[in-house]
């Protein structure tokens, strides 16, 4: 397949530069503002003295990773989330074509599969993203789409939605005399992490 002119991805990080204190400290604050604690309810819990934590929140000492596990149970959230959002914003750049053919749209290590999905009239197919990794999100930019969810069959035009709970099966046919254009989003499962 030819690559699409219309079409241009590209992936940064808009973190770039930002040091990993200035990043981890405001997540860590905010996580304990939700929890409504004190920064010694925190302190206390994790062992660990209020001005040392402050620093944390401050962004002016980086804590061990030891430290930082009994910070992230003090705050009731996995040591892996407070990595994972302290970090995690990507950008992905891209315009839709009218060409056929399949195109990841999430940014590297994302949590969703994002999925542009051209198709010329008559041309049908299953769903271009994994199922059973919950709910699938579909939107028609452009065309006409039908698509059979489970058991139930939908008409898509320009501009339409479709939010389908779980589904099992997905099968997608393009109608009309135009290209059809859609966006497919679910989330990206284990093996995509």
């Amino acid at each position: 397949m030819a690559p699409d002119p219309c079409r241009d991805l590209s992936v940064s990080s808009q973190l770039t530069g930002a040091g990993l204190g200035t990043l981890l400290g405001p997540r860590l604050r905010e996580r304990r503002s939700e929890l409504g604690k004190t920064l010694a309810d925190v302190a206390g819990e994790a062992s660990l003295s209020s001005g040392y934590l402050s620093s944390i929140e401050k962004g002016s000492s980086i804590p061990s990773l030891p430290v930082l596990a009994r910070i992230a149970h003090a705050l009731e959230v996995s040591l892996a989330e407070i990595l994972r959002s302290s970090g995690s914003a990507r950008l992905a750049r891209g315009r839709f074509g009218d060409g056929s053919g399949v195109e990841p749209l999430a940014a590297e290590g994302s949590q969703l599969q994002v999925v542009r999905c051209g198709a010329n009239p008559g041309e049908q197919g299953g769903a271009p993203v994994s199922l059973g990794n919950g709910d699938v999100f579909v939107f028609l930019d452009r065309g006409a789409l039908e698509i059979t969810v489970d058991d139930g069959v939908f008409e898509l035009g320009g501009g339409d939605a479709l939010h389908c709970d779980r589904p099992r099966m997905i099968r997608w046919r393009a109608l009309g005399d135009r290209p059809a254009v859609s966006l497919w989003v679910t989330g990206a499962g284990t093996r995509n992490r």
